[in-house]
């Protein structure tokens, strides 16, 4: 592994470990499909590197360097996405079972399974998933027979019957790039979305706020692709349109106190531009356990 993330204390293990408050899991992992350009699996280490341009102090009186956060590294990732996940489960189960945040940093969107068995495993109830995505990841199969990818997590994770269909929200999404089968799979269960476009002409955090109220605890998954390009220029599948950073960060600060598991995914070194992207995901973290 490289230098811990800022402010975090680099482990080996978190079984004997007491008083926690998170603990970033490094997960380098991509799938083979030659559609997506590679890269995804260098970020987990990138942005441990871009976290010490930052000093992580900031005006709240709360911050990485009050908190007792861990980093345990990279999982030992093999060729097998079933070994991975259940490494990646075990992982944030043992996590959630200290009542302490997950952090994963991905990696492609696939690792989200493993998360949310994570959070199965561990018996701990979070009520809803906050899924901030240019895209909603409801494919059946995609590319051709290939159910466990980027673009079918969501859909796998909804296969397992752990979280209510209507406790789904799918916050940044837009279009042109979804499957017809998506579109009516929201519609058919009363998932909620929120699109990147209406945040020009509505009051959005508002709307999410009521969303807050309706619930205890999320699991937030964030794709960095739900920002505009502008913004976030090292992802693998970039799509004009999407939010700013600084709407991202208000998300994040109200949605702290009452996330429970999140995740980082689709950072792509390869393709950023004076690692910004990276600097957003660092910025994610940070702002993140200032609000909670």
């Amino acid at each position: 592994m490289s230098e811990p993330f800022n402010g975090t204390f680099g482990v080996e293990e978190i079984d004997t470990a007491v008083n926690l408050d998170a603990v970033i899991i490094g997960v380098p992992f991509e799938d083979n499909s030659k559609i997506y350009p590679k890269g995804a699996s260098l970020a987990p280490n990138k942005i441990r590197e871009i976290s010490y341009f930052f000093s992580g102090q900031s005006f709240s009186e709360q911050n990485i360097h009050s908190l007792n956060v861990l980093d345990l590294g990279d999982l030992k990732i093999t060729r097998k996405y079933d070994e991975t996940m259940s490494s990646l489960a075990e992982n944030v189960s043992k996590v959630l079972q200290k009542n302490a945040l997950p952090i994963i940093l991905g990696g492609d969107h696939s690792i989200a399974l493993g998360t949310t068995k994570g959070i199965i495993k561990s018996q701990k109830k979070i009520d809803a998933v906050i899924w901030l995505d240019a895209h909603v990841d409801l494919m059946d199969a995609y590319p051709e027979k290939e159910k466990y990818s980027r673009a079918t997590s969501c859909k796998r994770i909804f296969d397992l019957n752990f979280f209510n269909a209507e406790n789904y929200y799918f916050i940044g999404c837009r279009g042109h790039n979804l499957g017809l089968e998506e579109v009516e799979m929201i519609k058919t269960n009363g998932m909620t979305t929120i699109e990147a476009q209406l945040f020009s002409s509505r009051d959005i955090l508002k709307e999410i706020s009521k969303i807050i109220d309706r619930h205890d605890s999320f699991y937030v998954s964030l794709d960095i692709d739900v920002l505009d390009p502008a913004y976030a220029p090292g992802v693998s599948v970039p799509e004009p349109g999407g939010l700013s950073s600084r709407e991202l960060f208000s998300i994040l600060q109200i949605l702290a106190n009452k996330t429970k598991c999140f995740e980082i995914v689709e950072i792509n070194p390869n393709k950023d531009f004076n690692d910004l992207t990276s600097m957003v995901a660092c910025k994610a973290i940070f702002e993140l356990l200032d609000s909670k």
